[in-house]
């Protein structure tokens, strides 16, 4: 069994992926709110004006937050838990298109 996480900006993205994950067969993904490790650092910054303009000139939005969904998938529905988010996403090789990545899982209660 694997643990897939999908960390992705593209938020609109998120329904679609779940129900293509549920289309699949795959059930009891969660989804939630995360922030990217350079929208963390542009908040640290002595002067917030320097995080927005960084921003500004790197085309991404300061204020633009992710998600993250995580599922538990059996080894045997990994691959089409992979095709079926990445049917959604598009490649994800292309940047700020999103990470996809598993884990494995060495042991595990209340997953069916």
């Amino acid at each position: 069994m694997q643990l897939l996480f999908l960390v992705i900006k593209r938020v609109e993205l998120v329904d679609e992926v779940m129900h293509a994950l549920a289309s699949a067969g795959i059930h009891g993904g969660t989804c939630i709110d995360s922030v990217g490790m350079a929208k963390s650092i542009s908040d640290m910054d002595n002067l917030p004006m320097i995080g927005v303009l960084r921003a500004m000139l790197s085309g991404e939005d300061p204020d633009q937050k992710g998600k993250t969904i995580f599922v538990a998938v059996p080894e045997d529905q990994v691959q089409t838990a992979r095709d079926a988010i990445i049917g959604v996403t598009g490649d994800l090789s292309k940047p700020n298109a999103g990470v996809l990545f598993g884990v494995p899982i060495t042991f595990a209660e209340g997953i069916k």
